[in-house]
């Protein structure tokens, strides 16, 4: 009876060790699976607007791809401004945001008419919000009720931009 007591504590503790390795794993995929990358020019004409898009992939994904679902409705953002320097907090920079886009699909955020008014070295720094609402139905009290679960994932994005006359005009 001893001998089949601690076998079977040991291969609860075996089980329990193997599940926390696979949830550790989990969360370092979920990290890696964010790409990001901009398209916008690297050098502007100064007043003149551009357009660009964001190109992004999440592990929201996982969830739904869709930004319409009625049981998983998805929101994807990018609140910006635009700037001189980056040398400031990621506090300061969701305060001080001057614009924001939203998405058109889950993978493409677009960037419409940006210019800037200083020459030199400018930066369009932002963040992007992904949201997802999940509604569910449960249990609760011996009773059924809607539950909402929002789960949410914000990046630091940054587009260092030259800004030049344009000789072409007096």
């Amino acid at each position: 009876m001893k001998k089949n007591a601690i076998l079977l504590i040991i291969l609860m503790l075996v089980i329990c060790c193997k599940k926390n390795n696979d949830n550790d794993m989990v969360k370092k995929k979920y990290l890696k699976s964010s790409t990001i990358s901009v398209d916008f020019p690297d050098t502007v004409f100064i007043g003149r607007g551009y357009d660009g898009k964001i190109n992004y992939q999440n592990g929201l994904d996982t969830v739904t791809t869709k930004l319409l679902d009625i049981k998983r409705l998805r929101f994807i953002e990018y609140g910006f401004l635009k700037t001189t320097t980056i040398n400031y907090d990621y506090k300061y920079l969701k305060k001080n945001m001057i614009d924001t886009f939203t998405s058109e699909t889950n993978r493409t955020i677009p960037l419409y008419n940006i210019s800037f008014n200083k020459l030199g070295v400018n930066f369009i720094d932002g963040i992007i919000t992904d949201q997802v609402r999940i509604d569910t139905i449960m249990l609760h009290d011996g009773i059924m009720q809607p539950r909402t679960r929002i789960i949410t994932d914000e990046f630091r994005v940054t587009k260092k931009v030259l800004v030049i006359k344009d000789r072409t005009k007096k």
